[in-house]
């Protein structure tokens, strides 16, 4: 199928494997795919509970819909969308391979601890990256996805591939979404890049270059350079005092 088939060709240089070990574990890194990254949020996984509880107060925005998780690390929200939500479709993408590695993994584990796991057959995970090299694939890109998720992922193709790499980002989620569809936003804040900043060269970079801030990505995504028509908070489950609580922000396509 070539539902993303553009990702595919996107090899960037800055995705080979470094041979130095102790590269290797700072490119481990490099794209906030901390191994089991949302263990290192919240250990109780209640956070990532928190929110697919969320989202099934919205269960109408998923259900029978295609979806696409960007950023999908190791496939506990994509799996938890599937079983929970009832989407048509569900494909999950990272950059690292071994976290999508992790995430075919979870699937068989699935597949043999479910009572029921139909559900299964509708999740695809891919390694794959989203931000095209070349501004001109965009015009290839077609409307396929009702869903798009992208949570707590903004930082890290901001800080990888900087305000142009973002934005290029965010006008291929609009092209790839069906008319009326949805893009659930979890971006976050100006604050949490400072953390990350000396990870390599690059992110250091385009850090200090930055002029395209967190605060002004509801403007850009409203405005006619992307074309979504609102925007609406969602109201979040909280349960825990524990893990982020960022806003969770639902922009709709006419």
């Amino acid at each position: 199928s070539n539902l993303l088939e553009p990702m595919a060709n996107n090899k960037r240089k800055s995705t080979e494997i470094v041979k130095n070990s102790s590269k290797q574990v700072k490119k481990s890194f490099q794209y906030g795919n901390y191994d089991r990254y949302y263990g290192y949020r919240n250990l109780d996984r209640s956070v990532l509970d928190e929110r697919l509880q969320t989202f099934q107060k919205y269960v109408g925005l998923f259900k029978n819909k295609s979806v696409l998780d960007i950023g999908c690390n190791t496939g506990i929200i994509t799996i938890g969308v599937a079983k929970t939500l009832e989407p048509k479709s569900i494909i999950g993408i990272d950059i690292d391979g071994s976290l999508i590695d992790s995430a075919r993994k979870s699937i068989q584990f699935e597949r043999k601890t479910s009572e029921n796991d139909e559900y299964l057959k509708n999740i695809t995970f891919r390694k794959a990256n989203y931000v095209f090299d070349d501004e001109n694939l965009l015009e290839m890109e077609t409307q396929q996805f009702d869903v798009i998720l992208c949570l707590s992922v903004t930082k890290w193709i901001h800080l990888n591939f900087g305000d142009d790499g973002l934005k290029l980002a965010f006008k291929r989620m609009y092209r790839q979404l069906n008319s009326n569809g949805i893009l659930i936003l979890e971006p976050q804040s100006y604050q949490s890049y400072k953390r990350r900043k000396k990870l390599t060269p690059k992110i250091y970079e385009h850090f200090k270059n930055m002029q395209f801030y967190p605060k002004q990505f509801s403007e850009y995504l409203l405005s006619s350079e992307i074309g979504f028509i609102s925007c609406e908070e969602m109201k979040l489950i909280k349960n825990s005092n524990t893990g982020f609580q960022r806003p969770i922000l639902i922009y709709r396509k006419k």
